[in-house]
């Protein structure tokens, strides 16, 4: 307030020093004409003509000079009151700037306890039941995939679920059940737990279930340990539960501490994510999709429209391909459309920078359209190269591979690798309509045994040729449409 009275004094002042500037003129032209008029002779003409020249109206010269005048004194108040409110403008802008850096940076933690990558089904299926066993009454469990079917592995997680539940756990799972998932168990013959989970939320005070019907993508548990036996813990990643995923090769992640996990739930509520380019400093970063409705436009053309939402994981990827600071990509994904593909070849249009892509020989869906995308990025980046296309390297996992994992590196030391895992593939529909969750990590034990995980995939599997680029048509249009 203060500030606002001395800012209007200021301009009060100077308002009346050019209106005081003002009458002097007008006054000075007057006296000029009565002396001009004293001189010609007549003292009674020149007394006439003093009081004429109080009334009548100043030549055009003066009245144009009085404006002049006027007109300055105008632009500059208008001017200080423009800069006045560029000034609060500009503070408002860096308050809002502000405010989003601190809610970027939520969504990332600088140093966190030891990840633990879990590069087996199995591996992540005990660490499930091993988190649900440890913990005790009054701590909380918030449990969400994709895909919950039947089979002694889904059992086991049950029981602990169970078993905490009745030591007084509360225990809120969800799996989705839109028409997504419907559309793809329907493909695969698959089956789901979700009336067993009905049936035990009926039967335990403290299990709830729920069905999404948002389509939800995200695989993830964290558990939060409010009576001091231990820390708050996370799993997430690509793996759903289900017996058949078990000779699967996928990957996820372990993490425990209070930074990492409040690091997750601000993404997941959209407090954070990776719109922005993150710090070297930040040793994982977690980025969301987020989408809060349907529309019909982005249902029927994925590839141009987005449902309502947030999503992040594209921009956080494309930041990752466009960053120039890495060469050497090292690809791991179960599925990828022409969508995806654009986006590898982000990196590749830069020179220099190499490309090591692993996917499945034969997914159990869109097989068609894996391969129509990888046709389109192999010979768009030998059209661009002359027909050289050695910087891209495509190999084929006999085994199904499930894995959604980006990783970079670069020449320099000084930069560290980073990795990008989670739940996202490189598809329309994953990107702008799927709920989403994924991670960038710089740790550099996990990176490192991150990249003898990739390392082996490579070796397990064989180099692309030309017949591996056949597909059928329109299933492949069909394919990347529906996924």
């Amino acid at each position: 307030m203060s500030r606002y009275l001395h800012v209007s004094s200021y301009l009060f002042r100077r308002i009346c020093r050019t209106a005081t500037r003002s009458s002097r003129i007008e006054r000075r032209h007057r006296v000029v004409t009565a002396r001009r008029s004293t001189e010609e002779g007549s003292s009674s003409r020149s007394h006439v003509a003093w009081r004429s020249s109080r009334t009548a109206p100043a030549p055009s010269y003066v009245r144009a000079t009085c404006k002049m005048v006027r007109v300055s004194a105008t632009t500059m108040v208008t001017r200080r009151m423009m800069t006045a409110s560029r000034v609060r403008a500009s503070r408002r802008a860096t308050a809002t700037a502000a405010a989003t850096v601190t809610a970027r940076t939520a969504a990332t933690t600088s140093k966190c306890r030891p990840l633990r990558l879990l590069s087996s089904y199995d591996e992540v299926v005990d660490a499930l039941c091993r988190e649900l066993g440890t913990t005790s009454a009054g701590d909380v469990v918030e449990f969400s995939v994709y895909v919950f079917e039947r089979g002694k592995s889904s059992e086991a997680v049950m029981e602990a679920m169970k078993r905490a539940a009745r030591r007084g756990v509360r225990i809120k799972c969800a799996v989705d059940g839109s028409a997504v998932s419907k559309f793809t168990r329907w493909c695969e013959g698959s089956t789901t737990l979700t009336d067993e989970l009905h049936e035990l939320q009926r039967a335990l005070n403290g299990f709830t279930f729920t069905p999404v019907t948002q389509a939800t993508h995200a695989k993830f548990m964290i558990v939060e340990r409010r009576h001091g036996t231990g820390l708050p813990s996370i799993i997430f990643g690509g793996v759903n539960v289900g017996d058949r995923f078990s000779r699967w090769r996928d990957f996820a992640i372990r993490a425990e501490g209070r930074g990492v996990v409040d690091a997750m739930r601000d993404a997941l509520a959209g407090r954070g994510g990776e719109s922005a380019p993150w710090s070297d400093d930040a040793e994982i970063a977690f980025a969301t999709n987020l989408p809060n409705g349907f529309c019909p436009l982005a249902w029927t053309f994925p590839r141009y429209f987005d449902f309502p939402g947030r999503f992040d994981v594209r921009p956080a990827m494309t930041g990752l391909l466009r960053d120039a600071r890495y060469r050497d990509y090292t690809i791991a994904m179960a599925y990828i459309d022409t969508v995806g593909a654009e986006m590898l070849d982000i990196a590749l249009r830069r020179k220099n920078t190499r490309m090591t892509l692993v996917v499945p020989r034969t997914p159990n869906v869109y097989q068609d359209a894996n391969r129509k995308a990888i046709k389109r990025l192999f010979e768009t980046n030998r059209a661009r190269r002359g027909g050289d296309s050695s910087n891209l390297e495509v190999y084929l996992l006999e085994d199904m591979l499930h894995a959604k994992v980006l990783y970079a590196e670069s020449v320099d030391t000084e930069v560290p690798d980073v990795s990008m895992l989670g739940s996202c593939n490189l598809k329309q529909r994953s990107l702008g309509q799927f709920v989403e969750l994924n991670a960038s990590i710089r740790q550099p034990a996990l990176t490192m045994a991150l990249k003898r995980q990739l390392r082996g995939l490579v070796n397990d599997s064989l180099a692309l040729t030309e017949r591996d680029l056949r597909y059928m048509e329109p299933k492949a249009t069909i394919e990347e449409w529906m996924g």
